[in-house]
């Protein structure tokens, strides 16, 4: 019983405090509204004095407008402060690439040796699904010699080879790989890199597969910002249904350029990927 009634108390001086305050605003309210209304009357006054003053006033209302444009102005940040309209941070002191730019980058990037890097999602080299990358031969393959038919027939015990027969030299993989991430196949698979064994044929120290060009992706640069120092860009690219949106980081200090990365943020390879519990 005596917390309630001391609950009730305090809400009866809450309540008092509240009306109290209530009417000392309404008298400020009135004071003010009184005060104004004898400016009114001053200003009217003084309205018929000499038209220079209400000159002097114009003047100094234009000023005080162009004095807060200057600062508005001032304070606006500049185009390359703003994000990249693709939602790309421009790194420090440096810009997003002009359309020439993003043309000449597409070309790059649909290039056959270039585009299967950007079908799955890795920040270090030993994440790339190196079959992916040479799928379709990633312009390095070449026909295939009869030994190698032969192989691949007792391999899969199958009687002819039914689609595009292709093969790459194990040297120009190992090539192609140093040139775009630093590292060799053996040194990939070394660090945890999922090899291409299906295709391996020790005997002709080859790759081959049976296969087309059914992983193709025409992908689009979009946008892209470049470094200062002008030596790493980073694109956003889109393409199909399984890499709708990536973002590849490209180091272009010299050719041929190598890739840094590919984050993908929209495809149906994301859903693949947790699928297979890899998340």
């Amino acid at each position: 019983m005596r917390k309630k009634s001391g609950v009730l108390a305090g809400i009866l001086i809450i309540g008092l405090c509240a009306g109290c305050g209530q009417r000392e605003n309404a008298a400020q309210e009135q004071e003010t509204v009184g005060v104004l209304d004898e400016a009114d009357g001053s200003d009217e006054a003084e309205a018929g004095d000499a038209g220079t003053d209400g000159g002097n006033d114009t003047a100094d209302a234009a000023g005080g407008q162009a004095v807060t444009m200057q600062e508005s102005e001032e304070t606006a940040p500049s185009a390359e402060e703003e994000p990249d309209e693709t939602g790309l941070d421009i790194p420090e002191n440096g810009r997003r690439l002009t359309s020439e730019e993003l043309e000449a980058y597409t070309e790059w990037v649909q290039d056959r040796s270039n585009y299967g890097f950007l079908l799955s999602d890795w920040e270090n080299p030993a994440q790339i699904d190196l079959y992916q990358v040479f799928y379709s031969g990633a312009g390095i393959a070449r026909e295939g010699t009869e030994e190698e038919k032969q192989a691949h027939l007792a391999r899969w015990n199958q009687p002819e080879i039914y689609t595009d027969f292709w093969a790459m030299d194990k040297a120009d993989v190992d090539a192609l790989l140093v040139d775009r991430t630093g590292l060799t196949y053996d040194e990939l698979v070394m660090k945890g890199s999922e090899g291409m064994e299906d295709w391996y044929y020790a005997e002709t120290d080859s790759f081959c597969a049976e296969i087309g060009d059914t992983n193709y992706c025409p992908f689009v640069c979009t946008g892209g910002v470049i470094n200062e120092e002008g030596t790493v860009v980073t694109l956003q690219c889109d393409g199909d249904d399984w890499v709708r949106t990536c973002e590849v980081e490209v180091i272009i200090i010299s050719e041929p350029w190598g890739i840094v990365g590919n984050h993908i943020t929209e495809g149906m390879v994301l859903d693949s990927f947790h699928m297979d519990g890899e998340s």
